[in-house]
């Protein structure tokens, strides 16, 4: 089973959600997985469209009202 990496982006507006995500992805091998929450919606949608641009897998989006989570797999 791979290792599950926790980022909690609460209270954090953009870019620092996004900045965190992408030095936490820097820090972790392949196939390892990251789930990220926060509380502003938008930087959930920004988290994802960087995502879209690189190779690592979105395995589960959720957003409700301004809360999100991702669920991140490392490629």
């Amino acid at each position: 089973m791979p290792d599950l990496y926790k980022l909690d982006c609460s209270g954090l507006v953009c870019p620092m959600p996004v900045a965190k995500t992408k030095r936490q992805l820097l820090e972790m091998q392949s196939g390892e997985i990251l789930e990220v929450t926060g509380d502003y919606g938008e930087a959930g949608e920004n988290i994802k469209r960087y995502l879209d641009k690189r190779e690592d897998k979105i395995l589960e989006y959720k957003k409700e009202a301004e809360n999100y989570y991702l669920k991140i797999e490392k490629a």
